[in-house]
């Protein structure tokens, strides 16, 4: 038996305070989305509170961590170490959370990416973690939040689109795991992706 509190302690000591409020926010909109869609409720929670726990790790101890757990990083994670703290914190939350679920653990491994084929507990929390309550106004916000509550893929091929739209135009590093996300989403309603 899991014990939340215990989890939400721990977190709150090793997460800063805007970081904190965030993962509640997640908790709160996956809780809400796992209702709605029938997933796992537990599960959810789980994997909302876990999926930042490597956040507010400095870079150059998540590049430690990740050499040490023998966690592989791509050339693209390499350019852009935040993009690692997923991947840390999946085995982090197995280590130091007692986590075996690979259910869970791949909600927390990809909800920065995405990747192609993703269940419905990986889209849930790739979701809640964009459309958290607490995350500041952006153009797209509002109806991301309204698909989520209808329709998953739907609300997946928005935030995805979104989030490379707004990579390339800062000239920043895309994942391929994110691209891939999109391009099955999109083939699996019969669409078609321009990149």
């Amino acid at each position: 038996m899991i014990d939340f509190d215990e989890i939400k302690l721990k977190l709150q000591s090793s997460l800063s305070p805007k970081r904190f409020l965030h993962t509640l926010g997640v908790v709160e909109t996956a809780e809400k989305l796992a209702e709605i869609h029938n997933v796992d409720k537990e599960k959810a929670v789980i994997s909302a509170f876990l999926h930042d726990c490597a956040k507010d790790i400095p870079e150059s101890m998540q590049i430690r961590f990740c050499k040490e757990f023998h966690i592989r990083l791509d050339e693209f994670m390499k350019k852009n170490i935040a993009l690692c703290h997923s991947f840390l914190g999946a085995e982090i939350a197995k280590r130091e959370y007692g986590i075996k679920d690979e259910e869970i653990l791949n909600a927390i491994r990809f909800h920065t990416t995405g990747r192609k084929n993703m269940t419905k507990l990986e889209k849930l929390i790739y979701l809640a973690d964009y459309i958290e309550p607490n995350r500041k106004y952006f153009e797209g916000l509002k109806t991301a939040r309204e698909y989520a509550k209808k329709d998953l893929d739907k609300a997946m091929i928005l935030v995805l689109t979104n989030t490379i739209e707004y990579i390339k135009k800062k000239n920043g590093i895309l994942h391929p795991l994110t691209l891939e996300a999109l391009e099955y989403l999109k083939s699996e309603k019969g669409e078609f992706v321009n990149w």
